[in-house]
């Protein structure tokens, strides 16, 4: 005889004998991490504008407007790579988790090509006129990196004084 078959076996319960279904818990936490995805997400593009704004100020009169305009320049492009990454990995994730989802997947590459092929358009725009210019191009292309630096840092003291 089996445990399952004893008669003072503890039986499993039912999931309509459960108090909330694991769908609604699964739905309800979802939402929640939606949610602070969509948090974390607008404070990045917040930061990646202060921190691009504060390091484009300070290049200014030590190494010239050039830099500094071409500095502004990529942090306004690596805004937009940021939304259109962003955006793009929404679309996939949509597109893998709904069967009739609305994206398709040659707009979700369309994005992707069209990210790469701006940046470089912008890219030779500003070599064909400014050498100094293009440094700073790179640089601020490198502002969502620091902002996610900064928002790891967040995350870290703010997980800390949640668990204190």
């Amino acid at each position: 005889m089996t445990d399952a078959e004893r008669p003072d076996a503890p039986k499993e319960p039912l999931p309509e004998d459960w108090p909330e279904s694991a769908e609604v818990i699964s739905a309800e936490s979802s939402a929640q991490e939606m949610a602070a995805y969509a948090l974390t997400v607008r404070r990045i593009e917040r930061l990646i504008a202060i921190v691009g704004a504060i390091c484009a100020l300070a290049v200014l009169r030590p190494l010239g407007w050039p830099l500094a305009a071409g500095m502004a320049a990529g942090t306004v492009l690596g805004w937009i790579n940021f939304r259109w990454l962003a955006s793009s990995v929404n679309a996939i994730g949509e597109r893998i988790v709904k069967i009739q989802s609305t994206e398709r997947g040659a707009a979700v590459v369309a994005r992707g090509v069209g990210r790469i092929f701006l940046i470089a358009l912008v890219a030779y725009g500003i070599f064909t006129c400014s050498i100094r210019g293009l440094v700073g191009f790179l640089a601020g292309l490198a502002m969502p990196v620091i902002a996610l630096m900064c928002e790891a840092v967040y995350e870290f003291v703010a997980g800390y004084r949640r668990s204190s």
